[in-house]
């Protein structure tokens, strides 16, 4: 009795057919969860441009004095805040750093030895939806003061 073992095997069996198929199945599903949380940070990331560039917008707006807004004006602080059609909170405070040193030494909080910063320096604090901006700038003396200063020195 001769046994004939040796006939070829064609194709594959349904167990190979289902590991693979299970294979690919967890691929394109991994897949498809990395393009959804793309898009989200791609949308958190739009929010968080679009949030700085309001930021920086109303930087420049302050600096240029073209700010509008409700404002609370304090000897040394004015503070700006406003709501954007879109629904976005703002807030700028300038902040006149000579005049709040000043306030200082008077109320004798800080030693009259310690030197006051020039007049004119300005620190800005932006804030937009959780974004903080800090800025300092020099503003030049308004025209009359120099005028006035100019006339007293030819007097």
């Amino acid at each position: 009795m001769k046994f004939i073992l040796s006939q070829k095997r064609k194709g594959f069996t349904l167990l190979e057919v289902m590991v693979a198929m299970a294979i690919i199945g967890v691929s394109i599903g991994i897949f498809f969860s990395m393009v959804g949380n793309s898009s989200r940070i791609r949308g958190k990331i739009d929010d968080h441009t679009n949030s700085l560039l309001l930021a920086r917008t109303k930087a420049e707006e302050s600096f240029l004095g073209i700010l509008d807004g409700i404002y609370t004006r304090l000897d040394e602080k004015t503070i700006y805040e406003g709501v954007t059609e879109k629904g976005v909170k703002w807030k700028i405070m300038e902040i006149d750093k000579y005049k709040e040193a000043r306030m200082r030494v008077m109320m004798g909080e800080e030693d009259e030895e310690r030197e006051l910063p020039p007049e004119g320096y300005m620190a800005l604090n932006t804030q937009v939806e959780g974004i903080t901006i800090d800025t300092v700038t020099f503003i030049e003396q308004k025209r009359n003061d120099t005028i006035k200063k100019k006339k007293k020195g030819n007097e």
